[in-house]
């Protein structure tokens, strides 16, 4: 109890020195009061004038005269491509995916590129022949599942080579887009 009244004559003795003690003067206080002009206003005349002609802004470099960088698809490298601003999930999996397609074709393109920075040399995968293509290449490449693989290469070891696309397509149930895309990048010589 004692310090609790201790505590509050404190308060009040540091509250009659502070009142007690003379304020300071403003620090605007010592800046020189401007006379007023004829307009009326106390600021300087013509301090802003927007009506006045401006600073030209630099010149921004059009699209059109800009030179684009010309890229070939089948020998670009992910640090490239990250050195230029992709994001490095985005040059290695279009690096892996141009490995797995055997080439770079405008799908599979239009599928990395989105914002359209180079000018792209497309080199679109060769066919491959389907009666000598690996199994591995088989199995690496996304158009195929790994039971149309073991069904095709069971026939091609045991029955015997394949003789066109629609024998493939009775071995293994294919899609609709399978049916469409094998073609495009498988062909079967007869």
């Amino acid at each position: 109890m004692e310090l609790g009244w201790a505590g509050l004559f404190l308060a009040l003795f540091i509250l009659s020195r502070w009142n007690e003690s003379p304020q300071p003067e403003p620090l605007w206080a010592e800046f020189p009061e401007l006379p007023p002009t004829e307009s009326g206003s106390r600021f300087a005349p013509n301090t802003f004038n927007r009506f006045a002609p401006r600073k030209p802004y630099p010149k921004r470099e059009r699209a059109a005269d800009r030179v684009r960088l010309r890229v070939a698809s089948d020998t670009v490298t992910a640090q490239w491509l990250e050195a230029r601003g992709w994001p490095d999930w985005k040059a290695q999996g279009f690096v892996r995916d141009r490995d797995r397609w055997g080439g770079v074709d405008s799908t599979l393109m239009a599928r990395w590129d989105d914002r359209s920075d180079f000018d792209w040399d497309l080199h679109a995968p060769a066919p491959m022949e389907l009666n000598s293509a690996p199994e591995d290449a088989l199995y690496q490449h996304p158009l195929w599942r790994s039971a149309q693989v073991r069904a095709l290469h069971r026939f091609r070891s045991k029955v015997r080579p394949l003789r066109n696309l629609k024998e493939v397509f009775a071995l293994a149930p294919f899609d609709s887009a399978q049916k469409v895309e094998i073609p495009k990048y498988f062909y079967v010589k007869n």
